[in-house]
């Protein structure tokens, strides 16, 4: 197959998990292929490459002019930034690395700064769920940005109109029902976290949802897996993102098999190029029913969802009745007998094909059959089978059957894709003349390849022919390459044998192979050993400045002090209570509890009653919020913003004059990212620690921002002037939102009526976990069953470099909310040292996680 490159088309964008889907990939049609490294990959269980398979793969995607990306898109520590990314991406930023995807804002500083000729792009993990968003992701240097999947066509189209960035969207596979990059779920309750690349899926695990009476808003017949979106398929709306335009389509599935990347890409390619050629009916496009059953049976559960492209979210957006890869629908159970079971069928069946009949919801328990190999000798493509089977317990008339594997899809991937080969054409001559050596010259794009051969004799008896040397010459077999405008060059009698002709050709290939898998190949500095060692940002000179770390460290031994407790609240009665108790320096409001004129009238009484007043804008923050009014009053003395969004939504607001407070979920993971907000916020000024470090994680990454302040602080006489540039914040006690969608709880069990209230889901363990639903924007946040809690924990190693504590009130009583302040107090009297009476500890804290 020759190679034709494509015109000016998104790029398509293929998963890979090993060199054979990178090759799948490339054969299919992909444009560009993503990958993940040993390290800082979000799959951090699939199969990822070796960094010589990543070298292997950058010039094999090279050779076919195909561009590769790594991913890098974990939050990192503050080790992990400073002591190992470096030398991580170093070989593959000197063999061409196209692009990085990355989450971490430090991490997004380290790269601009040390790996100036690659490109970053913004992870879907960072949450970019408006212009906001991907203008801070710009400001950083990124040239493309993967907004968040819950986004329509028309929030895609305004941020590429409003920023110029390259855009990438998922088009096809599996969907969060979180919002990427701040799901705390698998890590709360697994001890695995999504920002790590250990996500353990709790989404595809069963639930049960309740009202606030305790009754069950669904039944397990209608099905248990209320958090499992269908898997996003995008085909019939590949004309509406191609005229946004969108710069690259990308399909999800780094853990599939190779032949989901084979067919999966290979259909994309096709509709991509048919819609190019024929762009003024792409009105009139639909891709072939064909086509959309290959996708069923490449890895369906159940049918497709064309996602939020049109849609905000929806009963039909999920997958209730099963998280399981099912494959096509082809027919139902007719009848069922001792061991054994007759199916209708609506498709033609072929010998191996695999079939799955669901036997039991709850359990999730299935049937997995083999269609004979004497299935259909009339070959009807409709009719009906008899298949032993070991069991009929719990089979029924009328339960669909699906197919999982179509062994004819499969043998046409492997076929037509997995075993061609791509050629690419080659220009060339060659000479001969007696006496002297044989020449031979190849030209592929830029690339060009020299062999000399042996010295050319005089024919005693057959002289070679013109024929016979382009006979040898055009035998490239499995090579790469087809020969296009070949010359050759000879003098009459000359002689050489067919062997050195071959050995020559071969040479000749092999040579112009290797350098066009290398023409991205970067250099690097002569002094690169030394270029490294000043590149770690941790071994500052600053530090031991006029004895200022010592200094440092004696003023805080044994020296704890808090300047400010926060509590946030979510109704009248608790911002009250704050109010009048004199525990609470500071009182902050969650908005999405609010309307706008409550948040006025609550901080007003907060502010009169001698207290500073902060704002908590919404978790999920997009652009058709309207929260301009209230957050330019002057009654607030901070803004707390949960996302990059928010961060650059208020550093641009006109009028706004409340310092910017980051939220653990705008994580600050590492220095680096505290120094990247600081470079972009002047106005951020308190940082709240992340709750997924441990507690020597924290410290180390505390103790780096201030030895980096004490080469930045003129005149300092104390610690309080380093606190004045960079302060942070712990949250104590309370509970945190697990997860963020877009998604209803209530629209999933049909009982939608439109009303903002608190409902609750039930895990197999027992657990309920509260559910506010927000109908205002209309979307649920999923909460912790008890509260996060470090009253009792050793704070005495981190606890130096904070000033502020929080206390977050959800769901607590004023009888909750007294208990926690006698605890938290005896615990301050105690300098915040370990309590061993107390029953269990915050693994997070303690621990930190993978």
């Amino acid at each position: 197959m020759s190679f034709v490159k494509r015109g000016n088309l998104p790029e398509l964008l293929a998963p890979a998990g090993s060199l054979e889907h990178l090759k799948a990939a490339v054969s299919a049609g992909a444009d560009a292929i993503y990958m993940g490294g040993e390290k800082f990959g979000a799959r951090a269980y699939a199969q990822n490459f070796s960094r010589e398979d990543m070298i292997e793969a950058l010039q094999i995607a090279h050779f076919h002019e195909r561009k590769l990306y790594l991913t890098v898109n974990t939050l990192m520590k503050e080790e992990e930034l400073f002591e190992e990314l470096g030398e991580f991406l170093f070989p593959y930023y000197e063999n061409g690395l196209d692009g990085v995807i990355v989450q971490d804002m430090g991490a997004a500083r380290f790269i601009r700064e040390h790996f100036p000729e690659i490109e970053i792009h913004g992870s879907t993990q960072m949450t970019v769920t408006d212009i906001h968003g991907a203008v801070a992701a710009k400001r950083m240097g990124m040239t493309r940005v993967v907004p968040a999947r819950e986004l329509s066509l028309e929030e895609i189209k305004a941020i590429k109109e409003k920023t110029g960035l390259d855009i990438e969207v998922f088009v096809h596979g599996a969907l969060c029902y979180c919002y990427s990059g701040q799901c705390l779920l698998s890590s709360v309750y697994g001890d695995r976290s999504g920002n790590r690349g250990r996500c353990a899926q709790p989404c595809r695990l069963p639930y049960k949802v309740k009202d606030h009476n305790g009754n069950n808003l669904h039944t397990s017949k209608q099905g248990n897996y209320l958090l499992s979106p269908k898997d996003l398929c995008s085909l019939s709306l590949l004309p509406s993102l191609m005229e946004l335009p969108v710069d690259s389509l990308k399909i999800e599935g780094r853990m599939k098999n190779v032949e989901y990347v084979a067919g999966v890409t290979s259909i994309y390619r096709k509709y991509l190029d048919q819609i190019f050629a024929n762009w003024e009916q792409r009105e009139h496009f639909k891709p072939e029913e064909s086509d959309i059953h290959a996708l069923e049976e490449l890895y369906c559960r159940g049918s497709f969802t064309t996602g939020y492209w049109k849609q905000h979210n929806g009963q039909n957006m999920m997958s209730v009745r099963s998280p399981k890869n099912t494959g096509r629908r082809i027919g139902e159970v007719c009848s069922v007998s001792k061991n054994k079971v007759r199916i209708s069928y609506e498709d033609r069946l072929h010998p191996k094909d695999i079939l799955v009949i669901p036997v039991s919801l709850d359990r999730q328990e299935e049937l997995v059959l083999t269609v004979p190999s004497k299935c259909q000798e009339d070959g009807k493509k409709k009719g009906q089978i008899t298949l032993n089977i070991p069991r009929t317990q719990g089979l029924k008339e009328g339960t669909l059957v699906y197919r999982r594997k179509n062994i004819e899809l499969s043998d046409h991937i492997g076929k037509n894709i997995l075993n061609k080969v791509i050629k690419y054409p080659v220009s060339g001559n060659i000479t001969l003349k007696v006496g002297e050596p044989l020449m031979l010259q190849l030209f592929c794009r830029e690339e060009y390849a020299f062999v000399e051969g042996p010295v050319v004799e005089l024919s005693k008896k057959r002289p070679v022919t013109k024929e016979d040397i382009l006979r040898q010459m055009h035998k490239t077999g499995t090579v790469p390459f087809e020969l296009e405008n070949f010359e050759v060059n000879m003098e009459e009698d000359c002689f050489l044998p067919m062997s050195v002709l071959k050995t020559v050709r071969q040479k000749g290939f092999s040579l112009l192979e290797e350098r066009l898998k290398n023409t991205k190949r970067r250099s690097v500095l002569e002094n690169n050993e030394k270029d490294k060692e000043n590149n770690k940002i941790n071994k500052i000179v600053c530090l031991e400045k006029e004895g200022l770390k010592e200094d440092f460290t004696e003023n805080f031994t044994g020296k704890i002090s808090i300047d400010e407790r926060i509590a946030t609240v979510y109704n009248r009665e608790q911002c009250m209570i704050c109010c009048k108790d004199s525990f609470f320096d500071g009182v902050c409001l969650a908005s999405e509890f609010f309307s706008e004129e409550e948040l006025l009238q609550f901080g007003q009484a907060v502010s009169d009653a001698g207290k500073n007043v902060y704002l908590a804008l919404p978790h999920v923050f997009r652009t058709n919020l309207n929260l301009e009014k209230v957050c330019v009053s002057s009654i607030w003395n901070g803004i707390y913003a949960y996302t990059i969004n928010e961060a650059e939504f208020l550093h641009e607001l006109k009028g706004c004059t409340a310092k910017i407070i980051a939220a653990a979920s705008l994580y600050h993971w590492n220095s680096s990212a505290v120094s990247e907000t600081a470079a972009l916020y002047p106005e951020m000024t308190v940082r709240e620690i992340p709750i997924e470090l441990s507690g020597r994680e924290v410290n180390a990454m505390l103790e780096h921002c201030y030895e980096k302040c004490l080469g930045q602080v003129e005149h300092i006489r104390n610690i309080k002037d380093i606190q004045k540039k960079e302060e942070f914040e712990v949250l104590i006690h309370g509970r945190i939102p697990v997860m963020q969608s877009t998604q209803c709880m209530k629209k999933t069990t049909g009982h939608c009526n439109k009303t903002s209230e608190e409902i609750w889901l039930e895990d197999k363990k027992g657990r309920k976990l509260p559910v506010t639903t927000h109908c205002r924007e209309c979307y649920n946040l999923i909460w912790q069953d008890k509260p996060y809690d470090l009253i009792g924990e050793d704070l005495t190693g981190s606890i130096p470099y904070v000033t502020r504590h929080r206390f977050d009130l959800f769901h607590m009583s004023e009888k909750e909310i007294k208990e926690m302040k006698d605890r938290y107090l005896i615990w301050q009297e105690n300098h915040f040292m370990c309590d061993l009476q107390k029953d269990d500890t915050e693994h997070h804290w303690n621990y930190g996680i993978e």
